[in-house]
């Protein structure tokens, strides 16, 4: 019955440790996102929402006389992205989506190499790396993959139409 109160205390004593593991564990998740630039990866939806309301403006008819009412749409709609998606709306689910996967000690290796020069080179040209390789992907299916596949569908329906016609055949 003594064993009780002592793991009660024991308990109570541990989990401030416990959750200052935690605490710190978000603190290097945290830091590594700042170095790997998750604050900056919703910039191109920033871009892209300035260039669709101006080719909308434009699609209107909308000339230099309309502009204020152009710059107050962007305005309107940088507020609706900031709302949503800030690094102060965003930073504690990107916390949560890395915290499984690494323990602190590889956030502080992952921090430690982003913040070498190869680390921040790949940082500098990964964007367009990662967008250039999307496009050498995309262009093989287009070109390449995708008539490949439907000569693929074609043969598989030739295939299946013969062998329904050949059971029909077999029935009569």
């Amino acid at each position: 019955m003594r064993l009780l109160p002592v793991l009660s205390l024991a308990c109570l004593l541990l989990s401030p440790l416990a959750d200052a593991d935690q605490a710190s564990h978000r603190a290097s998740a945290e830091r590594f996102l700042k170095l790997a630039n998750a604050e900056g990866m919703t910039a191109p939806i920033y871009s892209q929402t300035e260039q669709l309301l101006t080719a909308r403006f434009a699609q209107m008819g909308g000339s230099m006389q309309y502009e204020s009412i152009l710059r107050d749409y962007r305005q309107r709609a940088r507020a609706l992205l900031d709302t949503q998606l800030s690094w102060e709306a965003i930073r504690e689910e990107l916390v949560d989506l890395y915290l499984p996967l690494f323990s602190e000690q590889e956030f502080e290796q992952l921090a430690a190499f982003y913040q070498s020069p190869a680390g921040s080179k790949l940082l500098q040209h990964l964007p367009q790396l990662t967008q250039d390789s999307m496009a050498i992907t995309r262009e093989r299916v287009e070109q390449i993959l995708a008539p490949q596949l439907e000569q693929l569908v074609e043969e598989m329906e030739l295939e299946v139409e013969a062998r329904q016609t050949g059971r029909a055949g077999n029935r009569e």
